[in-house]
């Protein structure tokens, strides 16, 4: 079983739906995430639609493992933004019993 924290708990239902179309035709989603040793689990960068949307039609996504990366580039507030990895890692790691775990 793999397990992956979502980045943030809210979501649109309509965006949900579309992304749920476009994985019919796509397959599974590639995520970018960090590996929790304390939680035993993937804290997904991005993605929280395409993690639903994978649950939901029964698809497990790729891990893109970005964990021993320097930065990365994200989305924040609709705006890409370069982070470190690190400091990603502990705003995730505080993060991740608030937001919501999908088990595949």
């Amino acid at each position: 079983m793999m397990s992956i924290a979502l980045y943030h708990k809210h979501y649109n239902a309509e965006h949900l739906e579309a992304v749920k179309k476009e994985m019919e035709v796509m397959g599974a989603p590639e995520i970018r995430a960090i590996w929790s040793e304390m939680y035993g689990l993937w804290m997904a960068v991005e993605g929280c639609h395409r993690i639903r949307a994978a649950k939901e039609l029964g698809l497990e996504p790729v891990i893109i493992d970005i964990s021993e990366d320097e930065t990365v580039m994200i989305q924040y507030d609709g705006d890409d933004i370069e982070v470190d990895v690190a400091d990603l890692a502990e705003e995730l790691t505080d993060n991740a019993c608030k937001t919501e775990i999908i088990n595949f």
